[in-house]
């Protein structure tokens, strides 16, 4: 439907040795309608992919890449599907993998709902089966590059919340013993060395344990 079926056999070496490395490259396919060998299917097979499973959208998505645990899902339709979509917002919330669409239409709307739902690449009208490693490269890439970003905004989330936590058990040692707010710090270290924590950590139980104090003196 959407892959043109004039696959071209001709290969150079490099070409070769370019679709070897894809052999363990796991690919979930979901196209509709679903046919047995279709030109999508021959192309990532003539690339060397490795289809754990081919898929239609009656079946459930959720459920199935859970199961197979892909490298990449592949998905071929007319246009995206909201209740599409929605379900692969849920799969790039629980298991994040790249995914492609190659639709036949689409609109502003849905490539902007596919692209929050985390769809690495989407793909309109008839592709010619060489273009398709190129696309999937891409999308890889683009896959690993959103993960990076994300996974530094986490880090970064997590390192201002340690700050809070240390600030606090650091108002906590200061009220408590009196001392600076260096010493409160010291002190801070200090524990986390000797129990072989981090100093977020620490500042946590410190703040539980002054918040059990408060309310068992209610």
């Amino acid at each position: 439907m959407i892959v043109n079926k004039a696959v071209n056999k001709m290969k150079t070496n490099g070409e070769q040795a370019k679709i070897a490395s894809n052999t363990h490259i796991v690919v979930l396919l979901i196209e509709e309608p679903q046919v047995r060998t279709s030109p999508l299917k021959k192309a990532l097979l003539d690339f060397n992919y490795l289809i754990t499973k081919q898929l239609s959208f009656n079946d459930n998505i959720i459920t199935e890449v859970e199961r197979c645990n892909p490298d990449i899902l592949i998905l071929s339709t007319d246009l995206a599907s909201d209740k599409m979509l929605k379900d692969l917002a849920e799969i790039n919330k629980l298991l994040p993998l790249p995914i492609v669409i190659f639709a036949e239409y689409d609109s502003p709307n849905i490539i902007k709902k596919a692209i929050k739902a985390g769809v690495s690449a989407y793909v309109v009208h008839e592709i010619l089966p060489q273009r398709i490693e190129s696309i999937l490269l891409v999308a890889n890439e683009r896959f690993k590059a959103v993960q990076a970003l994300r996974n530094e905004l986490k880090q970064a989330k997590s390192q201002l919340e340690d700050r809070k936590y240390i600030e606090r058990a650091k108002g906590h040692i200061m009220q408590q013993k009196q001392v600076s707010e260096s010493e409160a710090y010291a002190a801070l270290r200090k524990m986390a060395m000797d129990q072989g924590s981090t100093l977020a950590t620490v500042s946590k139980n410190i703040i539980d344990v002054c918040q059990l104090f408060s309310k068992s003196s209610v």
